[in-house]
Order: C-alpha cells, then structure tokens, then sequence
C-alpha cells in the first residue's frame, strides 16, 4: 500500500495581529514539487465594533518559478463585519483548560467560532463553544493551547474549510485585504503539502 509523505502546518502566516484598513501578505510557498496539499485560513476579531466591510481572503496561486505578475485567486472569502461581542477572561484560564471564566454570556452561544486576543499575538489562538453556563463560564470543545489569563474573548471568528492547491501552481500564498475593514484583526494561514508516495 502506498504511503504519503507530508510536510506539515508549514506556517505562510503565523498568528498575526493586524491594524485596521490593512492589507496583510503571506509568505510565498513553493508548491512546484509537490504532489498536492491544502491551505487552511483562520480569521479573528480584534475590535467588537463594526468594521464597516469585510475582510477579502484570497487565495492564490502561480505558475510563474518567481515574479510578482502572475498571482491568480483560486477563491476569495469575504468576512462578517457587523458589531460583535467581546469579554475578557476572568479568573485563570491555564493551558489545558476547557471551562473559561467570564462575567458575562450575553450573545454567546454554544457552536460560535471564538478568538482569544493574547497582548502576545503567537499566544492568541481560534476555539468553538461546547457549553455556557449562563453570565458564569463558557467550555469549549477542545483544551486552550495557552494560557489566556488577561486575554480578550470575541465572537464573529472565522475557520474556513481547507482548500486543495490546484495541480498546476507552483507557488500558494494568501492575502488578507483589509483594507475596508477598519477595526484591528487578526489572521493565520497554513500550508500542508504531499511531497512523495512511497
């Protein structure tokens, strides 16, 4: 039986905090070797007030080895931007944890995508709500991968499906145009890729 072998979650943007009416640009992968692999996307708020437009995710490949000419989009998402909720975390809320203290629910529902916004971006991360116990504590379905103590809650977060990298690109990169969307946000982009069959 074959066996893939495979680079994974190679980073084209690590967790980025992002100003509002930004554009913000990936780094390029070179796909030319590879067999196939897939792009994952993940966007968060970082203002709770309306950004008066969306944030346009592209998605894009070349068939061009170098050169900036020859980017094609292969899709284009285009954010939510209306008011969303936003609370800090009370309490302690360790790496590990599931059940994180607010004081506050008010808008929150079980199934909402949430971005914790760390003072450190590389420690912000995307979680879904399992649960909420009313004005007391939200659990989400899978443990925090760090600490969020002093971290802010907001709703409104984005996780796209992943998207395979068309047969012909030989480079992948992906542009988050904010430059419509005037509050602070907050991006990530990564890449896996099937380098060989044994």
């Amino acid at each position: 039986m074959a066996t893939y072998t495979k680079t994974i979650q190679t980073k084209l943007k690590s967790i980025t905090h992002v100003s509002g009416n930004a554009v913000e640009i990936s780094s390029v992968g070179d796909v030319s070797g590879k067999l196939g692999g897939l792009i994952m996307v993940r966007f968060g708020r970082r203002s709770a007030t309306s950004g008066n437009a969306g944030v346009n995710i592209r998605i894009e490949v070349s068939s061009m080895s170098s050169g900036d000419n020859g980017w094609f989009p292969v899709i284009v998402y285009t954010t939510a931007f209306a008011a969303c909720e936003s609370e800090a975390v009370s309490g302690t809320a360790s790496a590990g944890a599931t059940t994180i203290s607010v004081a506050s629910t008010t808008n929150l529902v079980a199934g909402d995508v949430i971005f914790f916004a760390n003072g450190t971006a590389a420690n912000s991360e995307w979680a879904r709500i399992k649960s909420i116990v009313t004005n007391t504590s939200i659990t989400i379905e899978d443990p925090l991968t760090n600490a969020q103590t002093s971290s802010t809650i907001y709703d409104a977060a984005e996780i796209y499906p992943p998207i395979s990298i068309p047969e012909g690109a030989t480079r992948v990169r992906v542009v988050f145009d904010g430059a419509g969307f005037t509050q602070n946000y907050a991006v990530e982009a990564s890449l896996i890729t099937i380098d060989g069959i044994a």
